[in-house]
């Protein structure tokens, strides 16, 4: 052992002898690298950590939730949180004497790529609106007729397919004009998993999951640090150091729609009877007196306001019956989702303490046919709601018929003076919550749970 301890010493002693003068110079060197790196270090570039955010929701690029299309790209105009249009990519717009051509100017500004925004780039596709561009910086839409909500509709962000895709591996798929780029994207099979957005100052991971249930395992796990758009956070509200905050959203409200075309609740006051009987409507900002956002420039707070009254639903019961001269009581079917089930059972109690028999369905798709449907409902951004209650509509789920209602939604929409389309839709909500197709509840309130 000591022979082989001497054979190795002589070793070293000889390689030192051999190459002292390199090692004497290599020292001074590595000790200035050293500290020329401790001195550079904090300038050099730092790996970027990921914000892991969970949604739920089955999305593809075609379909990502509007906020994280915001974050992408701009469209020729935003809507502030009253609903109205202000310019974005576009830098002003003009209205013909017809109202039948929109015409946008547009901002200098640049996809992500580094080319320039112009105006052919902008491929809206609207029904029954054709496009023309004179020159690069305007854009041009001839609608057949007058609609007042046009320039909402521009506001949806607008993308472009990467021309680079085929020759670059890792050239994102969608070109936008945003703060933020894509720059990774998963598929399981025909849905996105996750997406991956990039800025200078940070990146962002969104994990996409199927269900509630699914993301809040996944937050478990350590899969995401927040969640978002969250209705109920189930036992995490008893986690710690969790931070749970409530998100409110006038723009999504919650009603029992009644099909009006059904033998029952084909009855006006039998509408209003359940409406009356429904307890526990809030008293704040998040109870919903109609189908309209309360922040919206149109919105009207002179409405009925319904509140919780049995003896006012059961008088209502009683006129019914003395009108149709029936002696019999309802027996009705309320179809909601696994989330409302809650409200879903104490308005059945409600509801039977006048006499009228209930029977709560659970749903997993929007039905074909129903008596009454408690569900949520997104509110356009602009007060024209046509789709949602015009007579012609298939998307008018209380199958609500009204020759004085259609004729406001018409005007409404072919009218761009603000002043009259606020007086049309103030009238509009007065008689639609007369009329009550719906018994409208509150507006939705979400979550967004994130780690300390």
């Amino acid at each position: 052992m000591f022979k082989s301890f001497r054979v190795s010493y002589w070793l070293v002693i000889g390689f030192v002898r051999k190459h002292a003068i390199i090692i004497l110079l290599s020292l001074p060197l590595g000790f200035a690298a050293y500290f020329s790196y401790l001195k550079l270090q904090p300038l050099l570039p730092q790996p970027q950590p990921y914000l892991r955010i969970g949604r739920v929701g089955r999305f593809n690029l075609q379909s990502l939730p509007l906020d994280i299309q915001n974050k992408l790209s701009s469209g020729l105009t935003s809507i502030t949180p009253s609903g109205e249009a202000t310019p974005s990519l576009a830098l002003n717009w003009e209205v013909s004497d017809d109202n039948k051509t929109y015409t946008f100017h547009l901002t200098n500004r640049f996809w992500h790529n580094g080319e320039p925004l112009k105006s052919p780039h902008l491929t809206y596709s609207i029904k029954d609106v054709d496009t023309s561009y004179p020159d690069d910086t305007t854009i041009e839409f001839h609608l057949k007729e007058p609609y007042a909500p046009f320039p909402i509709v521009v506001s949806q962000p607008v993308f472009r397919p990467s021309p680079k895709l085929r020759l670059r591996l890792f050239s994102p798929p969608l070109l936008g004009t945003g703060d933020y780029r894509l720059t990774k994207v998963t598929y399981q099979g025909q849905y996105l998993t996750s997406i991956v957005l990039q800025s200078s100052p940070d990146k962002i991971r969104y994990t996409f999951y199927p269900t509630e249930e699914a993301a809040i395992l996944g937050f478990k796990l350590g899969e995401v640090d927040t969640l978002v758009d969250i209705t109920d956070p189930q036992d995490l509200k008893h986690w710690p150091r969790l931070n749970i905050t409530p998100v409110f959203h006038p723009d999504r409200f919650t009603a029992v729609f009644f099909n009006t075309q059904d033998p029952i609740l084909a009855d006006k006051n039998i509408r209003q009877a359940l409406t009356y009987a429904i307890p526990n409507k809030p008293a704040d900002q998040t109870r919903a007196l109609s189908s309209f956002n309360s922040q919206s420039w149109a919105y009207n707070p002179q409405v009925k306001p319904y509140l919780t009254n049995p003896d006012t639903a059961r008088q209502l019961l009683q006129k019914s019956q003395e009108e149709t001269q029936s002696d019999t009581l309802p027996i009705l079917d309320l179809l909601t989702t696994l989330t409302y089930l809650p409200l879903a059972e104490a308005i059945k109690t409600s509801w039977e303490n006048l006499g009228v028999t209930t029977r709560v369905h659970v749903i997993t798709h929007p039905p074909q046919d129903f008596q009454a449907l408690l569900i949520a409902h997104q509110i356009p951004p602009d007060p024209d709601q046509y789709t949602l209650w015009h007579s012609s509509q298939l998307t008018n789920l209380s199958r609500f018929q009204s020759p004085k209602l259609d004729k406001l939604l018409e005007d409404g929409r072919q009218t761009l003076d603000p002043d009259q389309r606020k007086q049309i839709y103030q009238d509009f909500q007065r008689f639609l919550v007369e009329d009550s197709p719906a018994a409208f509840l509150f507006y939705q309130t979400t979550y967004t749970i994130s780690r300390d």
